[in-house]
């Protein structure tokens, strides 16, 4: 159960982190990123927790990441939109972008980090927790 810890506390801050190097980077101020972001990185570092654990072929795993973290972006984004009326990011300038909420550009990007967290950032988590 510490380990479920430890991987929620790496998407909290490893999310947090990425967030704001990421938008920062892109606007060229400081951004800080929203709860709603972290929350994502949050659900999505328990999921991958699990991917680890079942040991997956890496063709499931690759399929259940793109699902997994294109659904939870739309699914927080098309929320978020609903409650404040505001996008919480917007790709409607990305090619192969749908509603400005997902876009395979981003999902791309996802699948790339996931990947890495599985097999460098939970091995390395397990080893130590």
């Amino acid at each position: 159960m510490y380990e479920l810890f430890w991987i929620i506390l790496s998407g909290f801050v490893g999310g947090g982190i990425l967030e704001t190097a990421y938008r920062s980077y892109w606007s060229g101020k400081l951004i800080k990123p929203k709860l709603i972001n972290i929350q994502m990185y949050v659900f999505t570092s328990v999921f991958l927790y699990y991917l680890y654990i079942l040991e997956l072929n890496l063709l499931y795993v690759i399929i259940s990441i793109l699902i997994f973290t294109t659904g939870i972006e739309y699914l927080t984004g098309t929320i978020y939109f609903k409650h404040t009326g505001n996008m919480p990011w917007d790709y409607s300038k990305e090619r192969f972008n749908y509603r400005g909420i997902i876009c395979l550009k981003f999902s791309i990007y996802w699948l790339a980090v996931s990947l890495g967290y599985i097999y460098i950032i939970i091995p390395a988590i397990l080893r130590f927790a």
